[in-house]
């Protein structure tokens, strides 16, 4: 297959990703069309002007992203600003900007969450913490590991250091939930998990991760994020056979 219609495209995507059981604040699935037909893929964290700009450079007629441009909730329906220069360039260079913000989270074959927990060795693999009925997060078992060591394998695993809050000196049972969700650190401890995995962190962490006595270990909002757009580039590309790539950009956060 040399190249897929967009509304093909988002329909298996729709299906695949099973977004209709979704209440989320993104507009998911198409945010800007395209003339329809398309012969490469992008995939990406944020749609921001950076990757927009990295797409039109690969030539993509399509960029998927967790984070998109539009959400229900906007203060303003304007296309102004900044929002106006990345539609600008999306239309100028014929992309069609594709957005999958919760349903990417939770999905359990590519999803931020469970992606990232069969990969660090995680078993027993149970849904944690509902988000408007739908289940967002994952919380399973690894052979008793010390902190130090598991922080290491997670290290490795997200490419980057962590901030902790070394709590426990072994590590048992482990929740995932990827994004700015330090504040779920009290759910994650309710659900029994000795050590939780995130993307954000704040003042509170520290104290609550002890008063609740459960270690805590943060990777950044964007590099956790990174598991879904990426699986699903490859995804893709198996099931379409026509090039899909995953943009990384330089985040910190």
């Amino acid at each position: 297959m040399d190249h897929i219609d967009l509304k093909k495209l988002v329909s298996y995507l729709d299906t695949y990703l099973n977004t209709t059981v979704f209440e989320d604040n993104a507009i998911n699935g198409v945010q800007v069309a395209n003339q329809g037909h398309i012969s490469k893929i992008a995939t990406a964290v944020s749609a921001s002007l950076e990757t927009i700009e990295m797409a039109a450079a690969l030539g993509a007629q399509a960029l998927i992203v967790h984070h998109g441009i539009l959400k229900k909730q906007d203060s303003s329906l304007a296309i102004v600003d900044t929002k106006y220069r990345k539609i600008a360039l999306l239309m100028q260079h014929n992309i069609a900007l594709i957005c999958y913000h919760l349903p990417l989270d939770a999905h359990r074959e590519l999803g931020n969450n469970w992606k990232a927990a069969r990969d660090l060795g995680l078993t027993e693999l149970q849904p944690f913490l509902e988000l408007n009925k739908q289940h967002i997060g994952v919380i399973g078992s690894v052979s008793p590991t010390s902190f130090q060591d598991f922080k290491a394998n997670v290290e490795r695993y997200y490419g980057r250091t962590a901030q902790e809050v070394k709590v426990k000196n072994t590590v048992t049972r482990v929740a995932i939930l990827s994004g700015k969700a330090d504040r779920c650190l009290k759910d994650a401890a309710a659900a029994g998990a000795d050590c939780f995995i995130t993307g954000t962190h704040d003042e509170p962490v520290w104290d609550t991760a002890y008063e609740e006595g459960i270690s805590f270990l943060s990777l950044g909002h964007y590099t956790t994020e990174i598991v879904g757009p990426k699986a699903l580039a490859e995804h893709l590309q198996t099931i379409f056979a026509i090039p899909c790539q995953f943009i990384k950009t330089k985040n910190p956060f």
